[in-house]
């Protein structure tokens, strides 16, 4: 019998059921759930022919759609409350692909497709029954259900776990660290609303992710980079919950595994936590005066993220940086030179040089990490573009003609093979019994590996000559 580790490489089409029960997109939705009740299933494939399906309708549909909503199933269509489009995957795909889309897309289904695209079976949550362990959905479900905070301490433990198992099915980094994050907002999220003191502030505050998270890419040495943004209209009184809340939340998370932020940026210190407009106005004073403080802030901030309560709050916030780097270009600069203070750990013909020289090692984020992804960020805030991760903003700035199709190219590998080797490093120092650090000593590359990380090194050296050109850094004054 195949291990749970190994089956993560077996084919979707192993695990999928070959029947694919469809209903036409005019059928009644009534109609359609008393074929769904005769058949004993939870979901029909909306298509005119079973292989070419138009979305899935399923009793998740029916109960948020009708339902909740009161309507009259008998005057709608199948095609007006389905979910659109059907997330599919190849039958020949691994199953850790399979398990990602799951996660990424929030479903219980997959469509599967033949090697011609047509639809040949449905993947369930309920046929992954036998890997719920290693299934990041499943966890997400059951962070999202427990009430339990000792509970959430040992889903944490999962959550490593889990990350390890991926990483050695060979998951693409991309989609791993997005699987990382889903279930860390899931976490964080579930943390929120166990501790938050009175449902109706919900609609008067948002809590943020920061940094990595915010953008999405964690790996697993992490610690809590959150803020709390709150409406200007809350009363002192209100305020004054918040703060409570603020110091409450951030022990939770503590206590779950989640180290302080070492230079506090975290919800119980009211340096973050702020209303709309004194977040505006701190982001104008810190750009504005960029010290390195204030720029490591503003860096911070940027890349934030709503994860619970009221995400319309955090709208002006990212609206402010946009409208800032447009009236003093001057900004955008000083946030490159900053930038270029990350030295790429290359010496004479493009030698790798340790940068944790008592250790042999390279600190991976210093090394480059740190470099593509502030200076990513900061083309992003220039173009508008920060939404999503460094992927994301990567391919919105070549879409944009700032970045060369092919230099993008190059940069997106070069983070992903600089992160792949990050979250290699965290995961063994796990392995040794350690908490996970960036460090990874150079002995433990292989030829290849040091050729490609030299590579990857140099791409981000000609990005930081890039950013030093397009923002004529030679004429800017110290």
């Amino acid at each position: 019998m195949a291990t749970e580790e190994s089956a993560l490489f077996q084919p979707v089409g192993r695990w999928c059921s070959s029947t694919v029960h469809a209903c036409p997109p005019e059928t009644p939705v009534d109609a359609a759930a008393r074929r769904m009740r005769e058949l004993g299933i939870s979901c029909l494939v909306v298509a005119e022919a079973p292989e070419q399906a138009l979305g899935i309708l399923t009793d998740r549909d029916l109960r948020n759609r009708i339902v909740a909503d009161n309507r009259l199933p008998s005057t709608l269509t199948a095609a007006q409350i389905m979910s659109t489009p059907l997330v599919t995957v190849g039958e020949a795909e691994p199953l850790h692909r399979a398990l990602y889309l799951m996660a990424r897309h929030r479903i219980h289904r997959l469509g599967v497709t033949d090697a011609d695209g047509r639809l040949i079976g449905i993947l369930s949550q309920t046929d992954l029954l036998r890997l719920q362990r290693h299934s990041p959905h499943q966890l997400a479900l059951e962070i999202e259900h427990t009430e339990d905070f000792s509970a959430l301490a040992a889903l944490q433990r999962d959550l490593q776990r889990l990350v390890g198992v991926l990483a050695r099915a060979g998951t693409p980094i991309r989609e791993l660290v997005e699987v990382i994050a889903f279930l860390n907002d899931a976490l964080a999220r579930r943390v929120f609303e166990l501790t938050l003191p009175d449902p109706a502030l919900q609609d008067k505050l948002v809590f943020l992710a920061l940094g990595s998270q915010g953008r999405g890419e964690q790996t697993l040495a992490t610690d809590q980079d959150n803020a709390f943004v709150f409406a200007d209209e809350c009363t002192p009184q209100e305020r004054v919950v918040i703060a409570a809340f603020g110091e409450t939340l951030t022990q939770r998370l503590i206590d779950l595994g989640i180290p302080p932020c070492p230079g506090g940026i975290m919800t119980r210190n009211a340096d973050w936590r702020h209303s709309v407009h004194q977040w505006r106005t701190l982001i104008h004073g810190w750009l504005e005066v960029p010290t390195p403080a204030h720029l490591m802030n503003a860096s911070m901030l940027a890349d934030l993220r709503a994860l619970a309560g009221n995400a319309a709050l955090a709208a002006p916030l990212r609206e402010t940086y946009y409208e800032h780097a447009q009236s003093d270009p001057l900004t955008l600069a000083r946030m490159a030179q900053n930038c270029l203070r990350f030295t790429v750990p290359l010496g004479w013909f493009g030698r790798l040089q340790a940068n944790v020289p008592e250790e042999g090692a390279l600190d991976l984020k210093k090394a480059g990490i740190f470099a593509l992804t502030d200076g990513v960020r900061i083309l992003a805030i220039e173009y508008q573009a920060l939404e999503g991760n460094t992927f994301a903003r990567i391919e919105r700035l070549a879409d944009l003609g700032v970045l060369p199709q092919a230099e993008a190219a190059e940069l997106a590998a070069a983070f992903a093979f600089l992160s792949q080797l990050r979250l290699r490093a965290q995961l063994d120092h796990l392995a040794a019994g350690q908490a996970p650090r960036n460090t990874l000593p150079l002995s433990r590359l292989g030829r290849l590996e040091r050729a490609e990380l030299k590579s990857a090194l140099e791409t981000t050296r000609r990005f930081q000559k890039f950013l030093k050109l397009h923002f004529r850094l030679d004429l800017l004054r110290n």
